[in-house]
C-alpha cells in the first residue's frame, strides 16, 4: 500500500510541474516578451518557452548566440519567422 500511495504523489507532483499555465496572448496571437519572462531577468529560458509551443519549437534557432537563453531581440526573431509562414 505504501509503495502505491508514493507512486501516486509523485504522480500528482510529475503533473503539476508539466501543466502549462495559460499565456495571454495579443489581438494578433503574439506573446508579449514580458509575459514569458516569468522570473523578469531579462531572457527567456528554455523552460519559460515551454508554455508557448511555437516559441519552444523555434527556440534553438532563434538562439543565435547559443547561450540557452533568448534575449529580446533573439525572441522578436521567432515572431517574425511566424508571421513570414
Amino acid at each position: 500500500m505504501k509503495r502505491q500511495v508514493g507512486f501516486w504523489f509523485l504522480s500528482v507532483i510529475a503533473s503539476q510541474a508539466c501543466a502549462e499555465s495559460p499565456v495571454s496572448v495579443d489581438a494578433n496571437g503574439h506573446v508579449a516578451f514580458s509575459r514569458l519572462d516569468s522570473d523578469s531577468n531579462g531572457y527567456v529560458s528554455r523552460v519559460e518557452a515551454r508554455s508557448v509551443v511555437v516559441v519552444e519549437q523555434a527556440f534553438d534557432s532563434a538562439d543565435s548566440n547559443r547561450d540557452g537563453l533568448l534575449n529580446r531581440e533573439e525572441y522578436t526573431s521567432v515572431r517574425v519567422a511566424r508571421e513570414a509562414e
